[in-house]
């Protein structure tokens, strides 16, 4: 499956590099995005990005960190509530999936 995604990313970079992309602007923006959302796990969230990326309750969430079974959040500078990070959450999920 690898190989099937560097294919179309070098696909991607290689019209790009020859001037030949026949992406639209929102197509960019969309690769952008996605590309962004794979690439940056360490990313902060909040606990309602947390539970909504996880696509569970807020009572759920709280429940999952209550039983050590989801990381507890964590305090970072000028923020006021608890943050996760989604390589935290990511981890979490493979658990769930084995």
């Amino acid at each position: 499956m690898l190989k099937i995604l560097r294919n179309y990313l070098s696909k991607i970079i290689n019209d790009i590099d020859a001037g030949n992309s026949n992406l639209s602007e929102e197509d960019e923006l969309k690769i952008v995005s996605m590309l962004k959302e794979y690439t940056r796990k360490d990313t902060p969230m909040s606990k309602y990005q947390a539970y909504t990326y996880l696509n569970v309750s807020r009572a759920t969430f709280d429940n999952l960190v209550r039983s050590n079974k989801m990381p507890p959040g964590q305090k970072i500078a000028d923020f006021k509530e608890l943050m996760w990070y989604k390589k935290d959450l990511d981890a979490y999920l493979q658990k769930l999936k084995k």
